[in-house]
């Protein structure tokens, strides 16, 4: 099972912060929980298999609580949001592409 921080890492390739310099760890995390707390609301179902719930508490070394394939998913959210409060006239169409991959698997 991967941590947090492995989704954080990836959500940061399309950000072009795999330095770490432009988004700290703490705003893109509270975006992956915010995610998670999405997913649990309109898809209790797929946190039944023993995945944990997501709360406000968790942090960068926390489990992932959904099966590995919902990680990219959950990544393309955090994009989603980080892009969103950049320049919106510049990304606000990649950031809503982001925000559709998410609302694909996650719907709302």
């Amino acid at each position: 099972m991967a941590q947090l921080q492995a989704v954080l890492d990836v959500a940061r390739h399309p950000l072009n912060d795999e330095d770490k310099v432009r988004y700290p760890d703490a705003t893109l995390l509270v975006y992956l929980i915010h995610g998670l707390l999405t997913a649990y609301r309109n898809r209790y179902d797929l946190f039944m298999g023993g995945g944990t719930v997501p709360t406000l508490s968790m942090t960068v070394s926390s489990t992932f609580p959904l099966p590995d394939e919902f990680s990219q998913v959950l990544a393309d959210y955090v994009t989603a949001r980080a892009e969103s409060g950049d320049d919106e006239h510049v990304i606000s169409q990649r950031a809503a592409q982001f925000g559709a991959l998410f609302g694909a698997v996650i719907p709302g």
